[in-house]
């Protein structure tokens, strides 16, 4: 009976774990999709160029990656809670600095770098959590969650309209700032230890501290000069200095020793770049249109709430079957660069908002697909360091051609040529996977 009751528990535990998980990315990019209409007066006003908008979204994605490498390393110290509770601070001071700004040359910093490492602290502290609590049905569970984020953001952007409105550009900074500092509660119901049974959870620090132990014996019985061996799925690795391998385990670099996992990274970052940076300037792209201020959100608004369709369908499908989450995200992927092509031929605002609905499923299934498909591939104990990694490859690729989009942009004075330059991201991945897929099989 006991145990029966500890078990429910800790089985309500996790349901707050994921509510936590829930409001933390709502608290963290919620907004990000309303830029456009954040700061599109706010640009003309003070000159600014898309280039410094684009720049500032390519710094966020890199700083990500870092926050996650930061994760990494603090881990060995502190629990995942704490960890996340000092990404929140980072976040948080980033949120309000950004009410500050004069013009967007600044929000490569307060956006780029602060909120950028602040929010790499704290998605894969949320994932990582999850992982450990939801060995099964994670597919399920994770459109469950994105479908709660996507029922409360389906209102962000006509929120954000009517605060523009009655508070002007710097009340509604000021409360996003507000919405901001909900990342702590947030962080606060992330568990890592089982308090009821006392036994440890496999966290990432516990695993850190679990390899560092095991290290250490095979060194005091080996020269720690000698070259050490050590087993992975099969394969020996060998290093000569102990500070080499804890870089490599902070990293988990070993995961670029396989082929399919770069196959995957690499087509998931250069999608990751499209994705983030096509609904960053799809406002723009409708104001081009002529569109006004309460059409656009609208828009928005249609999209986020397909996504939420898309999610809470996913989530039905995938408890109701076996869904291959890596042929799920290639055929999105492939159904995206179709619809997007088709969004730049039309004008009229019912056909948009159609074109906007049918991305805002694509969108959804890609968004839960993509960790999915990478804690699929490796184990679970590699799984935060090779999240670190695929963050860090996203965040090269949109330091990179983020602003050669507002770049495209600015010289032709027109968004649609910088839109089918975001459409071509998507091909790394529709072309490479295939030809990983037929190299297997050979």
């Amino acid at each position: 009976m006991d145990n029966g009751t500890k078990e429910e528990k800790n089985r309500i535990w996790d349901y707050a774990v994921c509510f936590g998980t829930v409001i933390t990315f709502i608290a963290g990019i919620g907004h990000v999709n309303s830029f456009g209409l954040i700061y599109r007066d706010f640009m003309i006003h003070t000159q600014s160029t898309t280039k410094s908008l684009t720049t500032a979204n390519g710094v966020f994605a890199i700083m990500l990656a870092i926050g996650g490498i930061i994760l990494n390393i603090i881990t060995k110290k502190l629990t995942l809670r704490q960890c996340g509770l000092i990404g929140s601070c980072i976040f948080s001071t980033g949120s309000f600095l950004t009410i500050l700004i004069s013009n967007t040359n600044h929000l490569p910093f307060t956006f780029g770098v602060l909120q950028g490492i602040g929010f790499g602290i704290l998605v894969p502290v949320c994932y990582s959590t999850l992982n450990l609590l939801f060995t099964t049905k994670r597919t399920t569970v994770m459109s469950i969650i994105k479908s709660l984020q996507g029922i409360i953001l389906m209102w962000y952007p006509q929120v954000i309209k009517q605060t523009l409105s009655v508070y002007g550009f710097r009340g509604t900074l000021l409360i996003i700032f507000g919405i901001s500092l909900h990342t702590f509660p947030g962080m606060l119901l992330m568990k890592t230890e089982n308090k009821d049974t006392g036994k440890r959870l496999r966290t990432a620090k516990n695993i850190e501290i679990e390899t560092d132990k095991q290290i250490k014996l095979e060194l005091l019985n080996n020269d720690e000069q000698k070259q050490q061996i050590l087993s992975d799925n099969g394969t020996e690795y060998k290093t000569s200095k102990k500070n080499r391998f804890h870089f490599l385990e902070v990293l988990n670099l070993r995961c670029l020793k396989d082929p399919v996992y770069c196959n995957i990274c690499v087509g998931q970052s250069f999608m990751n770049f499209s994705d983030l940076t096509f609904f960053i300037l799809q406002p723009m792209l409708l104001f081009q249109y002529g569109y006004d201020k309460a059409q656009v959100a609208t828009c928005i608004t249609i999209g986020t709430g397909a996504d939420v369709a898309g999610r809470l369908a996913l989530a039905m499908i995938s408890g109701a079957t076996h869904i291959n989450t890596r042929l799920l995200y290639y055929v999105a992927t492939l159904l995206t660069l179709v619809v997007r092509l088709v969004l730049l031929q039309i004008h009229e605002f019912i056909w948009v908002a159609a074109i906007t609905a049918v991305l805002g499923i694509l969108r959804a299934w890609i968004h839960i697909a993509s960790p999915l498909v990478i804690s699929n591939h490796v184990t679970h104990e590699d799984f935060a360091g090779a999240y670190a990694l695929f963050m860090l490859a996203a965040g090269v690729v949109n330091l990179t051609c983020s602003p050669f989009i507002g770049m495209i942009k600015d010289s032709y004075e027109d968004y649609v040529p910088a839109f089918y330059a975001l459409s071509a991201s998507c091909l790394p991945c529709l072309i490479m996977w295939p030809i990983e897929l037929v190299s297997r099989r050979k």
